[in-house]
């Protein structure tokens, strides 16, 4: 009788189970399906909205495919209200994928107007216009042999940023030459460094892209070699670029550990230091409001964690995730912001505000006009920042380690 009982209600909770079991999943099911059916509901509203719309401009118009569908998606990019997000047509895309590979297409100059003269503000390493003998300073007087005056500057700037080919004529150092130029595909010099005053390694980052590590890296082992004691770091008008590239180089100056944290909609990715070098060098860090990005992410850390003190203007305050998702009907792409940067050590994020300099200092209009033509003593936010390295006040800066040894030996004298 025992054993009936027993086996009866055995079968029963069994039973019962599976019914709960099943009662759960439906439960589970309908939620899943109902929140399906709302988001397939708003989609099929918004794509009847833009049907009505198509409908009634077909009629009166000839539709010009392509540009209706770039201008869709700038619009759909415009309605997210991220000043971050973007399209880009496969054209965009792909340069923008080269540039961050650290390739670049073009004469490699960039021009500006002093005055009654175009000069040369910049020309970029490797690039066909270095490998012709053009030099920053240059004075160009013609383009395809027609002289450049006031009133051509800006026909001028246009053929040498599109041109395929060109001939430039040019003063430098009192003798006027005529190259021709063609554009071509060369590798960036995105790092750059010299001594200044014997001790002071100077470190010039002008984007982050997948050579920038490596290029970051020699510079600052040969400026190591040579001597340098102390460190100064310039990201001035850095626009940021490959998110892996500042990490790989905060990677290799930090010591092991988390910096930095992104808040994404649906979890929190951490960044970690893991490489066994680490830096020790007092550093400062020159930043100004076109300080943007990744680079934010390089000087916001090497701060936060004591490495560097920042010297220059806020930076603009673009503390985001950033990444690419294809478009596969026509190969282009749209730019989205993931999730939010913040800093480890002190929770804070920048977004919106930038980072704040550890001292201010600033430049005038014209010299933030021709920045790429100032000298080193024109340069007052330089100047300020090799005084604070020079100057017997600065803190020298050790890791972390280095302080917990330096109180595990002050608690035992004690």
């Amino acid at each position: 009788m025992n054993k009936k009982i027993s086996l009866g209600v055995t079968i029963a909770l069994v039973l019962l189970a599976v019914t709960l079991t099943i009662s759960g999943t439906m439960v589970l099911a309908m939620r899943h399906f109902s929140s399906l059916v709302s988001d397939v509901g708003q989609r099929q509203a918004m794509y009847d909205y833009i049907d009505e719309i198509d409908s009634a401009a077909r009629k009166d118009y000839t539709i010009d495919e392509e540009k209706l569908r770039a201008a869709l998606a700038n619009g759909y990019i415009n309605g997210l209200e991220d000043p971050y997000a973007g399209y880009l047509s496969a054209a965009e895309y792909q340069q923008v994928q080269s540039r961050l590979a650290g390739n670049r297409t073009g004469f490699g100059l960039t021009v500006i107007a002093k005055g009654t003269e175009l000069i040369v503000s910049s020309v970029d390493e490797n690039s066909p216009a270095a490998l012709s003998g053009i030099e920053k300073g240059t004075v160009v007087t013609a383009i395809d042999g027609e002289a450049v005056t006031g009133a051509s500057y800006e026909l001028a700037q246009s053929k040498i940023d599109w041109s395929e080919k060109l001939i430039l004529t040019f003063q430098q150092n009192g003798t006027s030459t005529a190259v021709e130029l063609s554009a071509n595909t060369y590798t960036s010099v995105s790092v750059s460094g010299r001594l200044i005053n014997d001790t002071i390694g100077y470190i010039r980052i002008a984007e982050f892209n997948n050579l920038t590590p490596l290029q970051f890296k020699n510079v600052y082992n040969d400026l190591t070699q040579k001597g340098a004691t102390y460190f100064l770091f310039d990201v001035r008008n850095n626009a940021g670029g490959q998110m892996s590239a500042a990490q790989e180089i905060l990677d290799y100056l930090l010591p092991r550990g988390p910096y930095a944290e992104c808040e994404k909609k649906d979890e929190t990715v951490t960044f970690s230091a893991t490489d066994t070098y680490e830096m020790t060098a007092p550093s400062v860090t020159l930043v100004n409001g076109s300080t943007v990005g990744e680079a934010e992410l390089f000087a916001g850390v090497l701060q936060d964690l004591s490495k560097t003190r920042l010297v220059g203007t806020s930076t603009q305050g673009k503390a985001v995730m950033q990444e690419f998702a294809t478009i596969q009907s026509d190969k282009g792409a749209v730019r989205l912001s993931t999730g939010v940067l913040y800093r480890i050590q002190s929770g804070e994020t920048w977004k919106d505000v930038g980072l704040m300099p550890d001292q201010t200092a600033d430049l005038a209009y014209d010299q933030q006009v021709y920045f790429n033509l100032m000298t080193d003593e024109e340069d007052t936010q330089l100047q300020a920042a090799i005084k604070l390295l020079e100057s017997n006040t600065y803190l020298p800066v050790v890791n972390a380690q280095a302080n917990k040894t330096t109180e595990a030996a002050t608690t035992t004298t004690k």
